[in-house]
């Protein structure tokens, strides 16, 4: 922790107590829990399961088991969050992701597919949807909800597309207010997740297949008569693509980008593409926006910022227990897993988007977690013993104490 985030520590505090002022359905115990639960999130250097929680926290184990059964809106947490904290150019990204969990009685326990080891595994997995900064460049949760099991989907008729298109629509209201494009992987290239939430008012900026099935458009002169005039041309032949339709707009040592606006077969609607060949290796690869007034800069701008959920997700797996919660309950694993997402939110918020944009550096959710750590032993520590902190060598002694550890990110 450099000295520009000395403050942070209380910062935490501060802050979630102005957030939590802002929601009327907070109640004073879930008002003085969640204060305090974050400050030992922050730093806890055990595993994330409720009894370490309490070791390290001012609530019994069986407190903390009844607080995280009942429900608190992480939503407008989150939301009020990001206006504290971000610009107001943001984009919404959604990434499901595996969550490892043993047991046989968990609520959602099945076979999902872990992108890490590239096969399905036993577990859980878990929806993310963040909200990206453009400016500052990274990813702040808005909500992340568990899959259901298949015996749950099954019930309902659906599909796992079903439940993700559901993830989203149920979050519009708070997603309206603050973005207008979802950025996601090239997975969710497909009509029955497009379409409807495109239909539900907002924009889809995904990656397509290489062998998308796309036309021109027809721009030529229109035939007298009866009948429905030409609306489409040829086939896009990706590999070899028609430079006089798709025109350059950028190039840079890596590679050349074009983009144009072309009727996509797959969605049934028209398009703008960004078409990226690389100069070296010759392959190419084709980005979709179903705002074809959008510009192309914008569109690769905004898939290229997509990554950053997957950045957030990992710092939430490291080094804020995502995956650790031992719980059965569906209402304390909602809790655990969004405690955790907010965590990594909290301490973006309070020691890296508070600084001036040319000062900040690389974020590293390890330093934040160490220092706060080391924040916990060392007041322990001094207090015990009684030492001044108002004595000039016994101050430089416990900053060096906080500074312990740290690493570049």
């Amino acid at each position: 922790m450099t000295s520009t985030n000395l403050y942070a520590f209380s910062k935490v505090k501060h802050l979630v107590d102005a957030i939590l002022n802002e929601l009327s359905v907070t109640t004073k115990p879930q008002y003085k829990f969640m204060i305090s639960l974050f400050e030992v999130w922050l730093g806890l250097p055990v595993r994330y399961t409720i009894l370490n929680l309490s070791r390290f926290g001012n609530y019994c184990e069986k407190s903390i088991r009844l607080h995280m059964e009942q429900q608190f809106d992480f939503i407008s947490f989150n939301k009020q969050l990001i206006k504290h904290s971000c610009h107001k150019e943001l984009i919404a990204a959604f990434d499901p992701t595996y969550i490892s969990k043993s047991g046989n009685h968990t609520p959602g326990l099945g076979k999902w597919w872990s992108g890490s080891e590239n096969r399905a595994k036993k577990g859980l997995e878990l929806g993310c949807l963040a909200i990206v900064d453009v400016a500052a460049g990274t990813a702040m949760p808005l909500k992340g909800v568990q899959t259901p099991g298949r015996k749950v989907l099954k019930e309902k008729n659906w599909t796992s597309m079903d439940h993700y298109i559901d993830v989203v629509k149920s979050q519009l209201p708070a997603l309206m207010d603050m973005v207008k494009y979802l950025t996601v992987d090239g997975y969710f290239m497909k009509k029955d997740f497009i379409n409807p939430i495109v239909k539900s008012g907002l924009h889809v900026i995904t990656k397509m297949r290489p062998d998308a099935n796309l036309r021109y458009l027809y721009t030529g002169p229109r035939k007298k008569g009866r009948g429905r005039p030409k609306l489409y041309d040829d086939k896009v032949n990706c590999s070899t693509i028609d430079k006089r339709r798709i025109r350059e707009f950028q190039i840079d040592n890596d590679a050349i980008y074009y983009s144009g606006v072309v009727y996509s077969i797959g969605l049934q609607k028209k398009v703008r593409i960004v078409y990226i060949e690389h100069r070296i290796t010759g392959k190419y690869e084709i980005l979709l926006s179903t705002d074809t007034t959008l510009c192309p800069e914008s569109i690769l701008k905004y898939y290229r910022l997509r990554f950053q959920i997957e950045f957030l997700i990992r710092d939430a797996k490291q080094f804020a227990g995502l995956e650790d919660c031992q719980a059965r309950s569906a209402n304390k694993l909602d809790f655990h897993f969004n405690m955790a997402l907010t965590t990594v939110a909290i301490a973006k918020a309070t020691t890296w988007l508070n600084l001036p944009q040319l000062c900040r550096g690389p974020f590293s959710m390890r330093n934040v977690k160490v220092a706060y750590y080391n924040k916990f032993m060392t007041d322990r520590i001094f207090s015990t013993l009684g030492l001044d902190l108002n004595c000039k060598k016994i101050k430089r002694l416990y900053h060096k104490c906080l500074n312990t550890a740290e690493l570049a990110a």
